[in-house]
């Protein structure tokens, strides 16, 4: 190919005959059945006038021209016989490829010495000139075809699974409401591959063996300098084009319309799906197959200043500007705040691949889908932070028209902390979007070895600020009890289930060790509230006073088991699901309730009377584990009762 570039004449006069040629050449393209007869039959017009083509005419000596003539019939011959071969040109071998490229450059040479030439009005020179044109356009048209040919055959299949960008994080499976969050595993997805070790290896794939590559280049070099340059980007182009679009389709990334995304439903999971599959596709797409695409076209035309990058515009616009659409409708939906993990996972990857992108397209045509990924950017950070604001607005205003149940952990308190939990993994993003926001923080900064400097970012004083709110929101329904100790166990159940998930995750960090005392303390406030509520009207039943005879014994003695009875059969039906909290409440009220019936019964048993006491030490001791077990049904009390 390098030869045949060298001996291509420099034309100094414009071609008039073009129109002819393409008279010829739409003819031959609207008759693909009879392509060879056609052929044939202007081959073999060319011939006889060939050898009419005289020394006078031409201002070509005989031996010149004689010579042009041998070497013309041969090439066409050459050409043509590739018509009917249904093989490539490649899989032919080196040598068939050199003779069927020096053909080319012979027809090509006839064509430009007829330029060379002052044209004649002579009709046997057009027909001449036109001929050859014509051949030469049907090995354009093969170039085209093997082109097409080689791209399909040899392209690099790059299996999805190994393509898709894992992520590190932990994620989350939720019902998308205040109503219901119930505590789950969190799971990482797994991958074989570390992130970066697979964004370095396939940024640097080979979307094409690239053993084909010096053909391909072959023919691309080859139509250029034919002035078939168009036909040749076409073709790539097209070819490109369908590969991206079935490597979309390996990587499940549905396309919507923005009418689609802004009437989808979030809570049939629709949505958040599409939002997650967005993110990973958007970084595949930006940090592995467009560098990939981008590189085969600079290997490819590189030698052909704009048309590289203009060839890998077209090839990726569609794709790419489908991927701005969905984001930018998705920014276009209300501020919803079960949204705000995709949002952040959405923003975070729109803002980490703008470098990508302005590298991508750095050429001014491609200005264009550089400003509208910036554009993106802003506007996914603008919502986010609008949503992460609304999330805290949203706690603030649940509100709650009936005691919940059992004074257990509250819906809503389950929701924001699980929520919460998933937040750090974007601490870098959030302190970020926050940075100049304030917000009421009520811990003040401290200095010292054991205060760490996150402990005041901007993310750790908005998310104590929403812990706060939603603390605020728990007191409130906790009014809602019209029973003082189940009002003490909702509160505590609340603060402690608040407390365990700060403690146990990377919000310990944020919230800092003063932050998780004050709450441990806080609910231990609770619990002495509780067991104050429940159990000192009960105690005092027996404790010694002045009147000490025998009815007054036994009366406190019934009274006691009266008032054990409907502590009981409350008190089970309510519920304390931290294991090590109930176990600690068992403890404690055994403690004291046991301990005062025991020291009661020492003091007056033979004085009451065996039949007028109903529960032994024992008895009550068992029955007290029964408490806050959430029991279908209350345990018989008349079982337990001493015979």
């Amino acid at each position: 190919m390098d030869e045949f570039e060298s001996k291509l004449p420099v034309s100094g006069v414009k071609n008039h005959v073009f129109e002819a040629c393409h008279h010829v050449v739409k003819a031959l393209r609207a008759s693909d059945n009879n392509l060879d007869a056609n052929l044939r039959k202007l081959l073999s017009d060319l011939e006889s006038h060939l050898s009419t083509f005289g020394i006078a005419d031409t201002k070509v000596e005989d031996t010149g021209f004689s010579e042009i003539e041998v070497r013309f019939k041969e090439s066409v011959k050459t050409i043509l016989s590739w018509e009917t071969n249904h093989s490539t040109i490649l899989e032919s071998g080196p040598s068939e490829a050199d003779h069927f490229f020096q053909a080319l450059y012979e027809v090509q040479t006839v064509v430009m010495g007829f330029k060379a030439l002052p044209m004649k009005t002579n009709q046997k020179e057009k027909d001449v000139y036109n001929q050859a044109t014509v051949a030469l356009d049907i090995a354009m048209l093969r170039l085209e075809k093997e082109l097409y040919d080689v791209l399909h055959q040899h392209k690099q299949c790059v299996q999805p699974e190994y393509l898709a960008v894992s992520s590190r994080r932990k994620d989350i499976v939720y019902d998308e409401s205040f109503v219901s969050l119930d505590d789950v595993e969190v799971v990482v997805e797994a991958s074989s591959h570390e992130d970066d070790e697979q964004i370095s290896e396939f940024c640097n794939s080979d979307l094409i063996d690239p053993s084909v590559l010096p053909h391909i280049k072959a023919i691309a070099n080859t139509m250029f300098a034919c002035e078939y340059d168009q036909a040749f980007c076409e073709a790539f182009i097209s070819v490109q084009r369908e590969a991206l679009d079935e490597y979309m389709v390996t990587l499940d990334m549905e396309r919507f319309s923005c009418v689609d995304v802004l009437t989808m439903e979030w809570n049939d999971l629709k949505l958040n799906g599409a939002m997650r599959e967005w993110t990973r596709v958007v970084k595949n797409i930006s940090h592995v197959y467009l560098p990939s695409e981008k590189q085969l076209c600079e290997q490819i035309l590189g030698d052909f200043e704009s048309v590289s990058s203009a060839c890998f515009i077209e090839i990726s616009k569609d794709t790419v500007l489908s991927l701005l659409n969905f984001g930018e409708a998705v920014a276009l939906r209300p501020c919803q705040p079960e949204m705000l993990e995709r949002f952040l996972s959405m923003y975070e990857v729109s803002a980490e691949i703008l470098l990508d992108v302005d590298n991508l397209f750095l050429d001014e045509s491609g200005s264009f889908l550089r400003m509208a990924f910036h554009e993106l950017s802003k506007h996914l950070a603008d919502h986010t932070t609008a949503t992460f604001l609304k999330f805290k607005n949203a706690i603030a205003l649940n509100e709650s028209a009936h005691p919940f149940p059992g004074g257990g952990v509250h819906h809503l308190t389950r929701y924001v902390m699980n929520y919460l939990k998933l937040l750090p993994q974007y601490a870098d993003t959030i302190n970020s979007l926050l940075e100049n926001i304030n917000v009421d923080d009520s811990i003040p900064e401290k200095t010292g070895q054991d205060v760490l400097p996150l402990t005041f970012s901007p993310m750790a004083r908005h998310l104590r600020s929403i812990v706060t709110t939603l603390e605020s929101n728990l007191e409130r329904k906790a009014q809602l009890y019209a029973d003082e100790s189940l009002k003490s166990i909702f509160l505590m159940n609340n603060f402690r289930y608040i407390v365990q998930k700060v403690k146990g995750s990377e919000l310990r960090h944020l919230f800092g060790d003063e932050w998780i005392r004050k709450h441990i303390a806080r609910y231990q406030r609770d619990v002495t509230n509780y067991e104050r509520s429940t159990w000192s009207s009960i105690l005092a039943l027996l404790t010694d006073n002045n009147n000490n005879s025998v009815k007054t014994l036994r009366d406190r003695c019934r009274l006691f088991s009266l008032a054990f009875d409907d502590v009981y059969k409350k008190q089970t039906r309510w519920l304390v699901p931290d294991p090590e909290l109930r176990d600690d409440l068992h403890i404690s009220t055994s403690v004291k309730v046991v301990q005062s019936y025991r020291g009661f019964l020492g003091r007056n048993a033979t004085r009451i009377g065996e039949k007028h006491i109903r529960y032994t030490c024992e008895d009550i001791e068992n029955l007290l584990l029964d408490l806050f077990e959430c029991l279908p049904s209350s345990r018989s009390l008349r079982s337990s009762r001493r015979r």
